[in-house]
């Protein structure tokens, strides 16, 4: 019988489970996030899930990590923050959880987190100490190793809140109550309200479109709409800076990029290469930026791994 691990990675649209034993995702699945529901009420989903996916097999659960969007008590696995698209996800006893339903240990990370672990054991951070990985998408988050090891703090947020840092001192007051962050200026999330806020909105292709994302953004860009090329260079500027400003806190050796708009790194990539170039105290030389490999998988499979470390 083969000991597996479950891993869950809770995106802002879908949820993937995975089960993995020795470094092979065996199977997984997506499901809804259904934000409409509660968190107990989504636990109680995944917990029908995993059983379906180990129903008929020779698996032997050994063990559950979740890979959370939010901030996380590694030690303890509590979650600490308050996430809109779980809630009551914070009141949840998620170790008595694990042992309730499956009699197992659990571990759980920030997602940026995890995916930046994934990366750094098994994708484009392979064989580096020092890296910074960030995902561009439903918001920005970032994960930063230094010295061989996941950066957390005092209160678990070092490293994580790059999607969070004050990018334009007179900007709008973001979600999370800082003022002019890069979420708020760059993120799928606000990309609407800014376009609708432009004179030339209603000449815009984007006003056709009732949720603006990144892939229409960067489609209608393409075909030479004036307010989607200039809210395209509005994000491609705001990301550059954000990872400037990461590159001058943490000098990686590797700048890693992670989210589904990764379809136009050939665009995105070059962009903060040049404003490196530019505006940083290094060369573009000096620190690489790549595409992450495990684009679906990084989350799983950095929980995973701090499930081995945990319990080891």
């Amino acid at each position: 019988m083969r000991k597996v691990f479950a891993g869950i990675d809770f995106g802002g649209t879908r949820i993937k489970i995975a089960l993995i034993f020795e470094n092979e995702i065996l199977v997984d699945k997506n499901i809804e996030a259904a934000s409409e529901l509660t968190f107990e009420e989504r636990l109680a989903d995944i917990v029908l899930e995993i059983r379906e996916l180990l129903h008929g097999t020779d698996f032997n659960l050994a063990g559950i990590g979740f890979a959370f969007p939010g901030i996380v008590n590694f030690q303890t696995n509590v979650i600490l923050s308050k996430y809109v698209k779980y809630p009551g996800a914070e009141e949840i006893d998620l170790n008595a959880w694990a042992t309730a339903n499956f009699g197992v240990p659990l571990v759980i990370e920030n997602d940026a987190r995890a995916a930046l672990i994934g990366e750094w054991k098994h994708g484009a951070g392979v064989g580096c100490t020092d890296l910074v990985l960030v995902t561009l998408g439903t918001g920005v988050g970032t994960g930063v190793l230094v010295n061989g090891a996941p950066l957390r703090g005092k209160n678990f947020i070092a490293g994580n809140l790059g999607g969070h840092t004050t990018i334009n001192s007179e900007g709008n007051i973001c979600n999370c109550g800082n003022i002019g962050c890069v979420e708020s200026e760059s993120s799928t999330w606000v990309l609407t309200e800014i376009a609708r806020k432009s004179p030339d909105f209603s000449r815009s292709k984007l006003s056709q479109v009732e949720m603006i994302d990144f892939k229409s953004l960067f489609q209608l860009s393409e075909t030479g709409d004036a307010l989607a090329i200039e809210l395209k260079n509005r994000c491609l500027k705001v990301w550059a800076l954000c990872v400037i400003n990461l590159v001058h806190a943490y000098d990686p050796q590797k700048v890693i990029f992670g989210g589904g708009i990764m379809k136009s790194s050939h665009i995105i990539l070059p962009y903060i290469q040049g404003m490196i170039d530019k505006h940083a105290w290094i060369n573009s030389t000096d620190v690489e930026l790549t595409e992450a490999f495990q684009l679906e998988n990084a989350g799983i499979l950095g929980v995973y791994e701090l499930f081995k470390q945990k319990y080891k």
